[in-house]
């Protein structure tokens, strides 16, 4: 279920579907409780990988159709777009340089020891992994392996956390609901700026993404905020291969959408149909690539000595095409790690201030494949509690007031990335601020 309310506090509203099902219900999974969970390791299971590292767009002739009725179904129906959040976990990723940080929330009063909160990072990772591997090698992306950090632990009390806690922060913060919940200043989706001076550890202390256990939690929620399952759920299965209500969660966390009131041509089978997979399946891993074919060419991502043209249509994106050119032969393996471990060397806290953009260097004109829509963000001052309880009401952010054909007006984006092709000026009175490498907006 994509949930776009708090804890999420700057992000682009989030259409969401008035169906009678959702990822919460538990009957939704009820049919795949009957199938074997397998506890082979992920290095040893040969089945559903990517089989080439490619560049372009290129999907097997059999899914091009139902992933063309996909992608269109994100352009008309999420709020604002594609482009209408700028923090989904594309955005961390590149923003972070190929890490997350993650903060878990044990919503629990059962105790946790050192060796399970060890066990839950490496789990978490291994899970993460079976996405990531959709990407690495494909079409520019630029990182061969993304780390998954675990930097901070939310408890009602610190004494639920057995053994040492030194490599870690600590918060026993509660929200209006009484519920754990990790430090505002350190959030990235309070602070798109990367200002991060009101985190006690800094920079490096922030998180990204929270993952959210749930003592009773029978579903899930997922968005650009992170993943909510419940703890029992997750520690039952936490040597299984594949942890699917989690691993539907995270497609979410990457801008997957869910499929209860309808599905695409010719595909019954695959993780983000909930309770129709136990893994991530071929279809969920090119919708997958999808997204960062689009957002990389968007926001000019991709690396230059992987990524090359595609030669689609200005009709659609997911079109299948003749011209796209295989980089390197050979399997997209991600590195495993046999043992997470949490750094522990601390590094000063930089404190980062908007910037305001007086000049950008000349861009070549081009044609994307679809017309973008550029994201709105709305600047909020984060206060020192929030109400982090799931609600089905999407975050609304204020209209644009536009410019002229040559200026970007108020809350307009002005700047961002190699391929960005709008306006670099604000209209009268305004300035162009820097949130972050990717996206200048008009203020």
């Amino acid at each position: 279920m994509i949930f776009s309310g708090l804890p999420a506090i700057v992000l682009g509203g989030f259409a969401v579907c008035a169906t009678a099902l959702s990822d919460l219900d538990a009957s939704v999974w009820k049919d795949l409780e009957s199938k074997q969970h397998s506890k082979r390791l992920f290095q040893d299971h040969g089945r559903n990988r990517p089989v080439k590292r490619a560049t372009g767009w290129s999907p097997p002739s059999d899914l091009a159709t139902p992933l063309e009725e996909v992608w269109d179904h994100y352009v008309s129906t999420y709020d604002g777009g594609v482009a209408g959040n700028v923090n989904w976990g594309w955005h961390q990723v590149m923003a972070n340089e190929g890490k997350l940080n993650i903060c878990v929330r044990w919503d629990s009063n059962q105790t946790v020891t050192a060796a399970e909160r060890t066990k839950i990072a490496a789990t978490y990772n291994t899970q993460y992994q079976k996405w990531f591997k959709w990407v690495y090698g494909y079409n520019g992306f630029p990182y061969t392996k993304v780390d998954i950090n675990i930097v901070g632990w939310a408890v009602s009390d610190t004494s639920l956390l057995e053994g040492s806690t030194s490599d870690i922060d600590v918060y026993t913060d509660l929200d209006n609901d009484g519920i754990p919940m990790c430090a505002v200043g350190c959030s990235r989706d309070a602070h798109l700026d990367s200002d991060y001076s009101g985190c006690e550890g800094g920079a490096d202390h922030h998180y990204d993404q929270s993952l959210w256990l749930t003592e009773g939690l029978d579903g899930g929620y997922g968005y650009s905020w992170g993943q909510q399952v419940g703890r029992e759920y997750f520690m039952t299965n936490i040597d299984s291969e594949n942890i699917h209500i989690l691993l539907h969660e995270m497609g979410h966390t990457f801008g997957l959408d869910d499929f209860y009131d309808w599905t695409p041509t010719g595909v019954t089978n695959f993780i983000m149909l909930a309770g129709s997979a136990l893994e991530i399946t071929d279809f969920d891993g090119w919708m997958y690539r999808n997204w960062w074919y689009e957002l990389s060419k968007t926001n000019g991502w991709a690396s230059s000595s992987v990524a090359g043209s595609s030669g689609t249509t200005a009709t659609s994106s997911v079109a299948v095409t003749s011209d796209a050119t295989t980089a390197t032969e050979g399997v997209a393996t991600p590195t495993e790690d046999a043992a997470y471990i949490v750094s522990t060397t601390s590094v000063p806290a930089t404190s980062a201030t908007l910037e305001v953009v007086t000049s950008q260097a000349p861009v070549v004109p081009h044609t994307p494949s679809f017309t973008p829509i550029f994201p709105v963000v709305t600047p909020i001052t984060p206060v020192s509690s929030f109400n982090s309880t799931p609600v089905a009401t999407p975050y609304q952010t204020p209209s644009a007031i536009p410019g002229d054909a040559a200026t970007a007006g108020r809350w307009e984006q002005c700047g961002g990335g190699s391929s960005y092709r709008g306006p670099t000026k604000c209209s009268s009175g305004l300035n162009c601020i820097k949130h972050n490498q990717y996206y200048h907006q008009c203020i």
